[in-house]
C-alpha cells in the first residue's frame, strides 16, 4: 500500500516535471526561432557513414519535432535522413543534415542542430527547405 506521503511525493514530482518539461520545450523553440547559425569552423566535417544509425535518427526527429512545433506544422514527420555531416564543437557536435519528412510544405530540409550526446543541451539553429 503507498503511504500519504510517497503519494504525495508523486503528485509533487509530477507537478515540477510539467513546469520542467515546458520551459526546455520553450528554451528549444525559442532558439529554432530566434536564432541564426554562428558559422561552424571550416574543418573536421565528417561525413555520417549510416543515415539510420540511432543517433543520427534521433538528432532528425529532434530536428523535426522542434521546427513542426514552432511553426505550428503539427502534421510534419521524418520520413528518413538523405544525408548528413558531423563535427566536433563547443564540447558537443554539429549536425548538418537532410532529411525527408511529410505533412510539411515541403519535403526536404536541410537542418543545422548542435547538441551534447545524453544531455538536454540541444538547438536547432536552421531548419531549411532544400532548393
Amino acid at each position: 500500500m503507498v503511504s500519504s506521503l510517497q503519494h504525495n511525493w508523486a503528485i509533487a514530482s509530477a507537478d515540477l516535471l510539467a513546469p520542467l518539461l515546458l520551459a526546455t520545450f520553450l528554451a528549444a523553440t525559442a532558439d529554432a526561432q530566434n536564432s541564426t547559425a554562428p558559422p561552424p569552423p571550416a574543418s573536421n566535417w565528417t561525413a555520417v557513414a549510416d543515415v539510420n544509425d540511432p543517433t543520427i535518427q534521433q538528432v532528425a526527429q529532434f530536428a523535426v519535432r522542434i521546427y513542426a512545433l514552432s511553426t505550428k506544422q503539427l502534421r510534419m514527420q521524418l520520413l528518413g535522413v538523405v544525408s548528413g555531416e558531423t563535427q566536433p564543437y563547443d564540447g558537443g557536435y554539429n549536425y548538418r543534415l537532410v532529411v525527408r519528412v511529410s505533412g510539411g510544405k515541403n519535403t526536404q530540409y536541410d537542418a543545422f542542430v548542435w547538441g551534447i550526446l545524453g544531455t538536454m543541451s540541444w538547438k536547432l539553429w536552421s531548419f531549411t527547405p532544400t532548393l
